[in-house]
């Protein structure tokens, strides 16, 4: 759908409403991004995890914020690793678990 404005441009609409993201959750994201990309390397997490490690970080900072633990953006990790996990599928990446011996 195209809208007209006032000055007699016109523009297409977009399907995606951006504006309702939260951009202080979503810059908390991008830190802990940035932090991995510094330990790791840029884009490391996109070369796959086996989903249970994945999960299993995901599941302990969920239940660390849970128990009243703020020394950390765990809110944002358990979202980043949520976005790891939706990557993977999308793109069919799967990693096979090791075991530990």
């Amino acid at each position: 759908m195209k809208k007209t404005y006032s000055s007699g441009a016109t523009r297409d609409s977009i399907d995606v409403r951006w504006d309702l993201l939260c951009t202080e959750f979503t810059r908390a994201m991008a830190v802990v991004l940035h932090e991995g990309a510094k330990k790791y390397s840029d884009e490391n997490w996109k070369k796959g995890m086996p989903v249970g490690v994945v999960l299993n970080h995901l599941e302990e900072h969920l239940h660390r914020w849970k128990t009243g633990d703020r020394s950390e953006p765990h809110l944002a990790k358990v979202a980043v690793g949520a976005m790891f996990l939706d990557w993977y599928e999308r793109n069919k990446i799967v990693v096979e678990e090791e075991d530990d011996d």
